[in-house]
């Protein structure tokens, strides 16, 4: 018997285009408060939305995982900077503390990885898809600190892009724009 995954890659590519556009939420939008939640890391402390700072969320279905392993370590290379603009960075899915500790030593992720049992905050923000199995959507959510969404991205933007958008809207912001 063929999986899903093969016989979703044989439609023609509008008939994918319109499958994913029924099946897959629509991401929170830019402007709208960030929905507030409180999650385990790796590291075994909770973590939550901390006013005064930005917030990046990085959704990602697996750990170890090839995409996601190449979108984290991205986001490592630019964890510095980022913290130095003030921003939390944070990976979420569903997997335990223990698969996320050793997914961080292993590729030296200093940032916290947050066990999100039960996709309940991948689902708040509109990051899983029901169909054929609850799964998280690869997504990014950059919050500002008075809790607005300030971008919203399916997929794995640059977080070169990312770090240039913070700076942009910092600069805006003490422009008073």
């Amino acid at each position: 018997m063929p999986s899903i995954h093969s016989v979703l890659g044989r439609l023609p590519e509008p008939m994918r285009r319109s499958l994913a556009d029924a099946v897959y939420p629509e991401m929170l939008p830019e402007g709208e408060t960030a929905p507030e939640w409180h999650l385990q890391g790796h590291d075994g402390e909770w973590h939550r939305f901390q006013r005064m700072r930005w917030t990046l969320l990085v959704f990602y279905p697996g750990d170890d995982t090839p995409g996601c392993t190449a979108q984290l370590q991205d986001v490592q290379h630019h964890v510095e900077q980022l913290r130095g603009l003030k921003c939390n960075v944070y990976g979420v899915n569903p997997a335990e503390g223990e698969r996320h500790a050793a997914f961080a030593e292993k590729y030296g992720f200093t940032f916290p990885l947050l066990t999100d049992r039960g996709a309940s905050v991948s689902r708040q923000f509109r990051c899983t898809v029901p169909f054929p199995m609850k799964r998280v959507l690869r997504s990014v959510y950059l919050v500002n600190p008075e809790r607005k969404i300030r971008l919203a991205n399916r997929g794995a933007p640059s977080v070169e892009a990312i770090v240039r958008s913070i700076q942009a809207l910092q600069q805006a912001t003490r422009d008073g724009m």
